[in-house]
């Protein structure tokens, strides 16, 4: 079980990430932690369900959930992904998804990435052509990268939120970082 700070915490970023607050996605992400078969697979799952890439409860493999299922637009608010992807049309879809859900005004200078790189080199050069936003990244104890755009001030709640929920976790400790233009994964 949570406990109380680790519920509230959990609530507020959620909410945070989001864009305000979903009852039912706070509960899936509640639920996530609390039901993780090991201590550490609670906040990946709680990552994925916030990037809209929630495994489907009813498959006893674990698979991804079908979008039906999704209870957030995949890929919209959050992003999860591997290092090896997406692609760059994804990438800046993916960014114009932030763009829209979270209401931010800011081009890119598309002409700056390419396709010889990944995701690593895209998160840099993103990183150095926003003004007053930050990229924020949260470890799920994978290589896969999790992160949105925010503002200064919400960028720095929801990283201590993060820290909040994970606190309690003993052998792992999961952080977040904000992707600056001298990234490397």
């Amino acid at each position: 079980m949570l406990n109380k700070d680790q519920t509230d915490a959990l609530k507020s970023f959620c909410d945070l990430i989001l864009c305000g607050h979903k009852e039912d996605v706070f509960a899936r992400c509640k639920e996530c932690l609390e039901n993780a078969a090991d201590e550490y697979s609670g906040i990946p799952a709680v990552l994925y369900v916030l990037s809209g890439n929630d495994t489907d409860p009813d498959d006893p493999y674990g698979n991804i959930a079908d979008e039906d299922k999704q209870l957030v637009k995949s890929q919209y608010y959050f992003i999860s992904s591997d290092a090896g992807a997406p692609d760059l049309a994804d990438f800046f879809e993916f960014i114009e998804n932030i763009k829209k859900a979270r209401g931010l005004d800011f081009t890119i200078n598309e002409d700056n990435f390419s396709d010889d790189d990944c995701i690593i080199e895209w998160l840099a050069e993103l990183s150095s052509q926003l003004e007053d936003l930050y990229i924020v990244n949260f470890d799920g104890a994978s290589e896969d990268y999790h992160f949105t755009i925010m503002n200064k001030e919400d960028c720095e709640k929801v990283r201590d939120l993060f820290k909040r929920i994970t606190a309690p976790i003993t052998g792992y400790s999961y952080t977040s970082c904000v992707i600056t233009s001298d990234f490397e994964g």
